[in-house]
């Protein structure tokens, strides 16, 4: 993997905003911060077409993200009324929350998978936060984490207007060009990081916009967030779909530009199938079983547990949840109800 977007990089080491960067003519990035995040920014991409320009992910709603990003326009000597479409990678707020507003001021009609439209629906059911709990509490979550995942938004501690985003105009499906005259961009089904997640292939410029699914850096998070879903089966196999495209620079959603995106999903693999092991090691060495929630406990992340917030925890719980679940099928590991708790222990050969 090689780093294309050395300035980008360079003000990620310092812990500072990158600037707005045209990356080919017709295509710029523009970065919009992400108040009270690690992450510090999204980058959003605007991409010239015959009649306009397209938005992709315009970012986190908050004052300061629409300062940003408006000013990041005037850079691009791009006008907000002269976008005409917002493409949207999957439905994080930091993606995803001020869709609305550049639709209110442009016109521009706003694009995402069918299934990403779904869970924006999802969110306003009142019989959320009772399942929200129920699946928890499944995990061994204790009770106190239980309260604070279900008190405010989805993340826990977001307020609920932060969650109260826009409905899609129109659906994106694998391999549909965007309806834009004079580009051809493309969307790429990658489901995952989030069931509808796309990334965009532009064609015209040779570039594949990745938003969450493949960044350069670190892994995104694949978490299991009820008792149905199978995202890591889903995840690996994204990852084998983008595999051999022929983009010669990769745009994700944050960190930075870069070249190289075999190496990079080889990367993204071996971390799994090591996550993976480790999992296992964990539910084999305790014969009578573990919960999700111990097993969370036991893995390896980036800093001890104890010094995760509670968001963070739930991150870590949803991602060895959706390892777990890999793991069954893989015939490695079962699961039983017990109580009400799901225990997890090593399948008997």
């Amino acid at each position: 993997m090689r780093v294309t977007g050395t300035l980008q990089r360079e003000a990620w080491l310092r812990t500072e905003m990158p600037p707005v960067e045209r990356v080919v003519p017709g295509v710029w990035s523009v970065p919009v911060p992400i108040s009270d995040n690690p992450l510090r920014y999204v980058l959003s991409y605007l991409i010239e077409h015959a009649d306009g320009f397209v938005l992709v992910d315009p970012g986190w709603n908050d004052p300061a993200s629409w300062q940003a990003l408006t000013d990041g326009l005037a850079t691009c000597s791009v006008p907000l009324t002269a976008v005409t479409a917002v493409l949207v990678t999957h439905v994080h707020p930091d993606h995803h929350g001020l869709s609305g507003a550049v639709r209110e001021q442009s016109g521009a009609w706003i694009a995402m998978h069918e299934r990403e439209d779904a869970m924006l629906g999802g969110f306003a059911r009142p019989e959320r936060r009772a399942a929200a709990a129920s699946y928890l509490r499944w995990c061994g979550a204790p009770d106190e984490h239980v309260g604070q995942l279900t008190a405010g938004g989805p993340s826990g501690a977001a307020t609920p207007a932060r969650w109260a985003m826009v409905r899609a105009d129109r659906h994106l499906a694998h391999g549909d060009l965007v309806d834009v005259p004079g580009l051809r961009l493309r969307a790429v089904w990658t489901p995952g990081h989030s069931p509808g997640h796309l990334c965009f292939h532009d064609e015209t410029h040779g570039l594949l916009l990745t938003g969450d699914h493949v960044l350069p850096r670190i892994t995104p998070n694949i978490s299991a967030y009820d008792q149905e879903s199978e995202p890591l089966a889903d995840y690996l196999r994204s990852l084998e779909e983008l595999r051999g495209n022929t983009a010669a620079e990769v745009l994700p959603a944050h960190e930075y530009r870069f070249a190289g995106l075999d190496s990079r999903l080889d990367d993204l693999r071996d971390h799994h199938l090591e996550r993976l092991r480790e999992a296992a090691a964990v539910v084999g060495s305790a014969p009578a079983g573990h919960t999700a929630w111990q097993v969370a406990r036991q893995v390896s992340w980036s800093r001890p547990w104890s010094q995760l917030s509670a968001f963070q925890h739930q991150a870590a719980l949803g991602e060895v949840v959706a390892h777990l679940r890999h793991l069954r099928t893989l015939r490695a590991v079962t699961c039983a109800a017990v109580s009400g708790v799901g225990l997890w222990q090593a399948a008997v050969s």
